[in-house]
């Protein structure tokens, strides 16, 4: 007799996989197809040229590059994020921490477009950082490097997906038995020795999976390089979107399909180092 429990998961198992995993199929089986130039369509006919045209025109550059901004701006959540997550739950009452975990939330509540276009109005040679350090005489002239560059791109890319880091981070505390962290304090430990011994292995699945959530998120997106980047930025996805409006479909389920290997990758890595999903066993709040 099946457990009523898998029976009851069944349904959204089944959508799960109809949703989630038939068309990354898709993608995989329509990346190794032939692109018509004449019709503008896909044949089925085995090619590899949507992945050989990877290496062209500096697509393979764009894709490295857009890894690193993402691996830079996922640690930058990481080191920031950890001190919030233990101020919320180490320092914070229940509904303080309540309080200060739907605050996270807010800049969510306005589009992509407007939080990126925000920070314009911050970085740019009249924008808020550069009066600040004019009128404090550190600058003569307005600092043209904030604005339309990477660091404006990984600025806006970590005030978007902060709190992807902060989340698991506090899930992944409140496992940790405050027990042995007092023992650890009886027995002579400073609280540098404490965290460092004790609370960071402790809490590395959640570093992680607050790591890879913003590494996703970040390698996936557009608005912040558009809107910060300038008109020679890019990203994977603004390359797969200027792929696309040529019709060449292989190529840009190529590039997809190298991304998602990559990702995937990461996810198993993470899982067998990490012990991913025991982040979540028997959690209560």
């Amino acid at each position: 007799m099946k457990s009523p429990g898998l029976l009851l998961a069944l349904p959204t198992a089944l959508i799960v996989l109809l949703l989630g995993f038939v068309p990354l199929i898709v993608i995989l089986v329509w990346s190794f197809w032939t692109w018509d130039p004449a019709t503008y369509w896909i044949r089925p006919e085995f090619s590899l040229a949507g992945y050989a045209a990877i290496l062209d025109a500096g697509r393979w550059s764009v894709i490295v590059g857009s890894l690193g901004k993402a691996f830079l701006t996922a640690a930058i959540c990481v080191v920031i994020g950890y001190p919030a997550a233990m101020a919320v739950h180490f320092l914070a009452s229940r509904r303080t921490a309540l309080l200060l975990m739907a605050l996270f939330t807010i800049p969510f509540f306005t589009s992509y477009m407007i939080r990126a276009f925000s920070w314009r109005l911050v970085l740019g040679r009249n924008g808020l950082i550069n009066g600040w350090l004019m009128d404090l005489g550190i600058v003569d002239q307005p600092l043209d490097w904030l604005l339309f560059s990477n660091f404006a791109v990984n600025v806006g890319l970590v005030a978007s997906y902060l709190p992807f880091v902060i989340f698991p981070l506090i899930l992944s505390m409140q496992r940790v038995e405050p027990s042995l962290l007092a023992a650890s304090q009886d027995l002579g430990a400073s609280f540098w020795r404490t965290f460092r011994s004790v609370l960071l292995p402790l809490t590395q699945a959640g570093i992680f999976a607050g790591f890879l959530f913003v590494f996703v998120m970040a390698a996936g997106s557009a608005t912040e390089v558009q809107m910060l980047g300038g008109a020679a930025a890019s990203m994977i996805s603004v390359m797969i979107n200027d792929v696309m409006r040529v019709v060449n479909f292989p190529l840009a389920f190529a590039i997809s399909t190298v991304v998602l290997i990559i990702l995937f990758g990461l996810i198993f890595i993470g899982n067998r180092l990490f012990k991913l999903t025991r982040l979540f066993e028997g959690f209560t709040w």
